[in-house]
């Protein structure tokens, strides 16, 4: 079997959707898929390489990846490299994958069983997956920046077999070089997998538009950005849900559940920083907490860029920039309106607003103090072509008559810009004085009795007609002159064409077909003169985009007090007054705490001594773990740090009164158990895969959150590993990552366990106990301040108190932890008895010494006498008398 028949039994149902529709057969609405909110991904592995590209249908972006090596040794025995195409579905939220047919099966089977997040899986034949073949797709499509004049293809021998199945595509040479310019061509893998979406996209756009030959599809790519993994911080769902970045809050209404337009932000970080107005900006800002950026230019100019929007003397032009960017819609979707004739009236008006509003946003920036080293304000003063956007105002206002165009329901031409449609439209206007005089002349010739009930009107496409009223009692026309012709009727009227109006039809035609024909015309030339500022309008949207997220940021800043963040390429992170950017928003008063952590590295440097959180001078630190009482604050600051860390990466000021972050490749966490029905794994399964991923994963700059590992076993196994997994990280040995961990196993500690490490420091939250106080809920006071060494207890006796737990319970438990505490045997001592018990233990051994002592003869010809004397004797033993 050939991959094309392989990928109809494997994949198939939109691909044999397809070829029916190619060979004539009907397809229901059912069938067919929108493109126009479709995300489609597209995934290959080859060669211990793997690739994928992804197309955004409302951005009209073409995202492709370059070639990424996996492990091959970790992938056959663990699977390990495809948590990266997990974390990808997580990040790009697809809704169509594709696979090539001869794709690793474990891949195939990986996705498969995702597909309850929204996406299906389409096998493709792997000659879509040609690296030629997507070369000649892309060069043929109509992107604004590559230009195609000189017919000309470029095969190789091995690859004639691949091209494309509609034919081979010509570009130019120019188009060519301009294309190697912008695009790395030899990473064949994603450079094909960007073929097999632009294939795919197109077939699905013919299905969609009813076109026999998929090439006739008008497939719009507005932009093809590629970009390197290596530029990106890794952070997996797993990280993203213990953070808390993203929230969606269900809707009340429980049918309402499945609408992916109906979601709302929760209390989340994406929630409290995105104030984005613009729907590219809301989509750009989400793109920068899927992928926060390792480069350290790019993190710089976007601080540069919050400081200058926080300062006082800058306030009012953010204000009025905010006020401007919210005109802005999605231009990408509109010039693919426009380009496909399909602009309504709506789409003209949000045009010409996003020409205004660009030209208010350059006018605003211009005023800024201090914006001579930001790269947006650069960006902006130096592509929002006045000239041109006035140009594009001028065109749109002084064409479309929007008042009209309202009250007639459709694109209505402005008066003076044609001189034949303003003919037209004169004589169109006059047309009643017209029809009210050829009426009365119809009427000299019939009887005075119905002069009244005879008229003439005018209907487009129809023409001129008579319309005579119908009689009420025979439902018949009331009069009928010479040489009329009867055409149809209604409920009232009888409608008739006669000599004199078939001369009005000669004469003026159907005048309002031709002023909506002439109408269309005009429209068509601007939409082909507004088309030439495509790439332009397209520039305008992705630099208010981000300046929207900008303006985003600095609003957050002010509003919580965020401070800006150092970054460096030491590996290092040093936070002075850290707080939790969501917590503090739920408390009415927040404990800020210090942090200090150094990751390991071949810097002879290493061990010099730096200062530490409490003041002195110590050792570098890459491991914290800290102790203390339930609910003092552990983990709170665990996720503190990690989340100043991040946001200090997507370029947002941080809740922290200083912060010197380090570039970070990875945030890795094992601090919320995530469970689900659909996989057969317990909770400590899934903890263990959360630290196995870390461990493969991480490296001497990642950042490793563990919080309570080990607690889902039984307590000495947990207590090992959790020991043994903390003296691997900070071994000379492993990488060093920087780690935060909390444990409550305090044996941990006993016999210098974990005093020994190198680079590892104890901390505790601190807690007052009064042991005086009666009340044991009044014992503990909590300060979530951290201190340097560690808790002798967890307190969690006291804390069950203070959640209500019965105190019989918490009596009980008190006492058994104090036993436990002096090492006694628990099963010895809770085989003690009270001292009822031992009286009732001490009767029943009477009794049965008693009953061994009696002698019962057993007769079996048994009289009455026997039966009294057997009771006798038992009621002797059991009462003793």
């Amino acid at each position: 079997m050939d991959d094309h028949e392989d990928s109809i039994v494997r994949g198939g149902s939109l691909l044999e959707t397809i070829e029916e529709n190619d060979e004539g057969a009907t397809t229901t609405e059912d069938d067919v898929s929108s493109v126009g909110n479709s995300v489609i991904l597209a995934i290959n592995y080859k060669a211990s390489c793997l690739g994928w590209a992804h197309f955004n249908c409302s951005e009209g972006t073409l995202y492709i990846v370059e070639d990424m090596p996996v492990n091959a040794a970790l992938v056959e025995k663990y699977h390990a490299g495809w948590s990266i195409i997990e974390n990808l579905i997580f990040q790009i939220k697809p809704t169509i994958v594709l696979l090539p047919a001869r794709i690793e099966e474990s891949i195939e089977e990986i996705l498969k069983a995702k597909t309850d997040e929204g996406f299906r899986v389409e096998i493709r034949p792997s000659n879509e997956f040609s690296h030629t073949a997507a070369i000649n797709r892309i060069l043929s499509l109509k992107l604004s920046h590559i230009q195609s004049d000189v017919s000309m293809q470029f095969v190789t021998p091995d690859d004639v077999d691949d091209m494309a199945p509609a034919g081979p595509k010509l570009a130019s040479k120019a188009a060519f070089l301009d294309l190697s310019s912008r695009i790395n061509l030899e990473k064949e893998i994603s450079l094909g997998c960007a073929g097999a979406v632009i294939s795919f996209s197109q077939k699905l756009m013919a299905l969609e538009d009813g076109l026999i030959n998929h090439n006739d599809a008008a497939l719009r790519i507005n932009e093809i950005e590629t970009f390197k993994m290596n530029d990106i911080m890794f952070v997996n769902s797993d990280t993203i849900c213990s953070l808390q970045i993203f929230e969606d809050e269900s809707h009340p209404n429980f049918h309402m559940h499945g609408s992916t337009n109906r979601q709302k932000e929760g209390l989340s970080l994406f929630g409290i920083l995105n104030s984005t107005v613009t729907p590219f900006g809301h989509q750009l800002l989400k793109s920068w907490f899927l992928r926060p950026s390792q480069s350290l230019p790019v993190i710089t100019e976007r601080h540069n860029a919050v400081s200058l929007f926080v300062r006082q003397d800058n306030a009012h032009i953010a204000y009025a920039l905010k006020s401007s960017l919210k005109k802005i819609k999605n231009i990408p979707r509109l010039l693919t309106s426009l380009s496909m004739g399909k602009a309504t009236l709506g789409d003209w008006k949000a045009i010409l607003d996003f020409a205004f509003s660009c030209l208010k946003i350059r006018a605003s920036i211009g005023e800024i103090v201090d914006a001579q080293r930001t790269n947006v304000v650069y960006e902006i003063l130096s592509n929002f072509d006045r000239i041109a956007l006035k140009e594009v105002c001028e065109l749109i206002s002084t064409v479309i008559d929007f008042d009209m165009s309202k009250i007639d329901n459709r694109v209505v031409i402005k008066p003076t810009v044609d001189h034949e449609l303003d003919q037209l439209k004169r004589k169109f206007d006059g047309i009643e004085d017209l029809l009210s005089a050829v009426a009365r002349q119809i009427a000299i010739d019939l009887p005075q009795i119905y002069s009244d009930r005879v008229n003439t009107i005018y209907y487009p496409q129809l023409g001129y007609l008579i319309l005579v009223a119908l009689d009420e009692a025979t439902g018949d026309p009331c009069c009928i002159g010479d040489n009329w012709e009867y055409q149809f009727r209604s409920d009232t009227y009888a409608y008739f064409k006669s000599p004199e109006v078939r001369e009005l039809d000669e004469t003026f035609g159907d005048m309002y077909g031709m002023i909506c024909d002439r109408e269309i015309e005009i429209v068509h030339a601007l939409q082909v003169d507004i088309l030439k500022f495509s790439e332009l309008l397209i520039t305008c949207c992705k630099w208010t985009a981000e300046l929207d997220c900008l303006l985003s940021f600095a609003e957050a800043a002010q509003l919580y007090h965020y401070s800006r963040p150092s970054m460096t390429v030491d590996n290092v992170i040093e936070i002075k007054k850290g707080r939790h950017a969501l917590y503090e928003l739920s408390v009415s008063s927040f404990v800020e705490n210090d942090t200090y952590l150094y990751g390991g590295s071949n810097d002879e440097n290493e061990n010099m001594l730096v200062e530490g959180s409490d003041g002195e001078k110590g050792a570098r630190t890459s491991a914290l773990l800290l102790t203390g009482a339930n609910y003092s604050g552990k983990s709170v600051y665990l996720k503190q740090v990690a989340l100043i860390v991040y946001m200090s990466h997507i370029g947002s000021f941080v809740p922290a009164e200083y912060a010197k972050v380090g570039i970070t490749d990875k945030i890795l966490t094992r601090v919320m158990t995530r469970e689900t029905v659909s996989k057969e794994q317990s909770a400590f399964m899934v903890d263990l895969q959360q630290v196995c991923l870390a461990l493969q994963l991480c490296t001497n700059r990642s950042l490793f959150i563990i919080d309570e590992f080990g607690k889902g076993t039984e307590s000495t196994d947990g207590a090992g590993l959790f020991g043994g997994l903390l003296e691997y990280l900070v071994s000379p040995t492993f990488q060093r990552p920087k780690v935060l961990a909390s444990t409550h196993y305090h044996e941990l500690f006993e016999n210098n366990t974990l005093q020994r490490l190198q680079g590892l420091k104890f901390m505790h939250m601190q807690v007052l106990i009064d042991d005086d106080v009666p009340q044991i809920e009044d014992k503990i006071t909590y300060l979530y301040r951290l201190l340097p060494g560690r808790s002798t207890s967890s307190f969690g006796i006291w804390c069950a108190a203070l959640n209500g737990v019965p105190e019989a319970i918490t009596a009980r438990a008190e006492e058994l932890s104090k036993i436990l505490a002096k090492g006694e045997d628990l099963v010895t001592v809770c085989s003690k008895m009270t001292n009822e018990e031992l009286k009732s233990l001490e009767q029943a051994e009477l009794v049965a010494r008693r009953f061994l002592k009696e002698e019962f003869v057993v007769h079996f010809s048994s009289s009455l006498d026997q039966k009294y004397t057997a009771r006798a004797k038992l009621k002797k033993i059991l009462y003793g008398n």
